[in-house]
């Protein structure tokens, strides 16, 4: 498939946005079981170091010498030194499911051999055992498509907050993706309406500690430093639009910064809504980031369904 780019475009409040979603080469076929990943080697490089680059661990590094790493179709069993233009391949074990698979609504958004990426709804579950969630609406889209793996999550987000998540089709993509967030190679944003009038254009740092008793991350010299730059996009006495762009991956982070400044999240109660909104005006809309096999830049923007919310404000 040539490369592509999709633009539509969306009203929020009194801002237009473009929503755009570019994409490089997906070459990725449904209904057919892939048995291997293919990877192009440009340098000269050892294969272990190779696949290091790939985040293939130590130890999977070694399991697959021992099962034989292909090398230009010849099985390879110890470290060599590839060349330009050297063929890799490792194979991919099929895996059971492990969730029970639940026909419902996916809203896939990007698509290769390695990853998908999902829009999650507000009100549903990442993963929650005793009730419908989006693990089981994966593992029906993974069972109908014939596609023999666990449901590895790279990212997630909470049962009231909707957007872009990333699911990986084996272990060694969710290796991958896992390594590029904890270097922040991986970029994510989020829009928030707050409550009130909030002017900000600024990285905001704070210390957050879990408290037992409120079940809430509040401010704390003892905490974990959280780091996010928020942008104020539209502002006016009643509410305010927020772009807030995280630079860690903290449990609440957004959530506690906002409240700490004395503006929470409009349909957030745990952190000091006033509304009773059955969701949160929380959305991980943007997301980018270096595919695995070819090393595309992907960039992916999907905004929310605010607008319903905004109406009752």
């Amino acid at each position: 498939m040539k490369n592509s780019i999709c633009i539509s475009r969306f009203v929020l409040k009194n801002i237009n946005y473009i929503c755009h979603i570019i994409s490089f080469r997906l070459y990725y076929i449904i209904g057919a079981s892939m048995n291997y990943i293919k990877f192009e080697n440009f340098r000269k490089i050892t294969l272990k170091k190779f696949l290091k680059e790939k985040s293939i661990s130590i130890r999977a590094y070694q399991d697959l010498l021992n099962e034989g790493i292909l090398v230009n179709d010849s099985s390879v069993h110890n470290n060599i030194n590839l060349g330009k233009g050297d063929i890799v391949k490792i194979k991919i074990d099929s895996e059971d499911l492990d969730y029970a698979p639940i026909e419902g609504e996916l809203n896939i958004v990007y698509e290769d051999e390695n990853i998908i990426v999902v829009n999650k709804p507000s009100g549903l579950t990442v993963n929650s055992k005793n009730q419908l969630s989006l693990a089981n609406l994966l593992a029906y889209y993974f069972q109908k498509n014939d596609i023999k793996s666990k449901i590895r999550l790279i990212n997630r987000l909470d049962m009231n907050t909707s957007g872009l998540m990333m699911v990986a089709k084996n272990r060694y993509a969710q290796a991958y993706y896992q390594k590029q967030i904890e270097e922040n190679k991986t970029h994510k944003k989020y829009l928030a309406y707050v409550a009130g009038a909030l002017n900000i254009n600024e990285l905001f740092k704070i210390n957050l500690e879990y408290d037992e008793i409120s079940k809430t991350y509040r401010n704390s010299e003892k905490g974990r430093l959280a780091i996010t730059y928020f942008k104020t996009l539209s502002c006016d006495d009643d509410y305010s639009l927020i772009e807030c762009d995280i630079k860690t991956g903290k449990t609440h982070q957004i959530r506690a910064s906002l409240r700490s400044m004395g503006h929470p999240i409009i349909g957030d109660k745990l952190y000091g809504s006033a509304y009773n909104f059955d969701r949160f005006l929380l959305h991980s809309f943007y997301l980018s980031f270096k595919e695995f096999v070819g090393q595309e830049s992907i960039i992916l923007e999907n905004l929310p369904e605010f607008k319903p919310f905004l109406l009752k404000l």
